[in-house]
């Protein structure tokens, strides 16, 4: 194979998973410029390395492995705690079940970002840039039951951080009751209402 040859196999590969590829380096990076480097040295690594893929089938999750190599050995800047821009978050896909019309992307973002990377990469791979199981393994080593362990673990807690951290409390107000009437005498007995459950009652 000439270099002209290897290129042209190597650009038609990578086309149909750049926009996955792009998707899993801004969720992991959070920043849209980082994320640009990390897709920009995956590629780069992937092609001085092509000659390694032995199967065109195999040559997602090789781009992917790198992709998760590349990070996991903090060649970028990590901001993974700094503000998030929710201009660029919302280009994001989810597809996950947790995601509702009234969920703000930042805080599901906020909240993945909360999970040890094992099982943040997981899911990552699956929901954001639609990775089968077997695909997962690849890029993450180990079995076909670990990643499934590791999805399964990583949405119950990204379930109760969310439940926990992001769901609205209802506000609670106190009054003091004296004849069914409420007054600011603190000797009376106090009582406390759900302000949302007790909404429109006199």
């Amino acid at each position: 194979m000439t270099d002209r040859e290897k290129k042209e196999e190597f650009l038609k590969l990578l086309e149909p998973v750049l926009g996955q590829l792009s998707g899993y380096a801004m969720a992991l990076t959070r920043n849209r410029e980082d994320s640009r480097d990390l897709v920009s040295d995956t590629i780069l690594a992937a092609f001085e390395n092509f000659s390694r893929v032995k199967k065109k089938e195999s040559f997602k999750s090789f781009v992917f492995t790198i992709a998760s190599r590349h990070f996991k050995r903090g060649k970028w800047r990590r901001k993974l705690f700094k503000e998030f821009d929710n201009e660029k978050a919302e280009k994001l896909p989810f597809s996950s079940d947790y995601v509702e019309n009234n969920v703000d992307v930042k805080v599901l973002y906020n909240a993945l970002n909360k999970l040890k990377e094992k099982y943040r990469e997981a899911i990552i791979l699956f929901e954001i840039s639609g990775f089968t199981l077997d695909e997962i393994r690849e890029v993450q080593g180990g079995t076909l039951s670990g990643v499934k362990s590791r999805l399964k673990r990583g949405r119950d807690m990204l379930e109760k951080i969310m439940k926990d951290d992001y769901s609205p409390k209802p506000k609670r107000i106190f009054f003091e009751k004296k004849n069914g009437k409420a007054f600011s005498d603190s000797k009376t007995e106090k009582f406390e209402l759900n302000k949302i459950s007790h909404r429109g009652e006199k």
